[in-house]
């Protein structure tokens, strides 16, 4: 009787330790996707601050300002 006892806690055990094992993976995995998300933002983000930096400096007038203002509003959504 306790070799099946024995068998049973162990095969309740691996069940556990694979179980939380698999969870853990799945919570770094969707935690990896997030930061790489989180980065592609960011490096968008940064991209449009340059372009707004370049429109700028080629603004000869308010209207062509107006429009890169706008322009980095619009993004600003992101």
């Amino acid at each position: 009787m306790s070799v099946f006892k024995t068998l049973f806690l162990v095969v309740v055990i691996s069940y556990l330790v694979t179980a939380c094992s698999s969870a853990e993976r799945k919570a770094h995995k969707s935690q990896t996707k997030v930061n790489k998300s989180q980065v592609e933002m960011n490096e968008r983000k940064m991209k449009i601050v340059e372009e707004y930096e370049k429109c700028v400096e080629k603004s000869s007038n308010d209207e062509e300002l107006a429009k890169c203002k706008a322009r980095l509003e619009a993004a600003q959504g992101l």
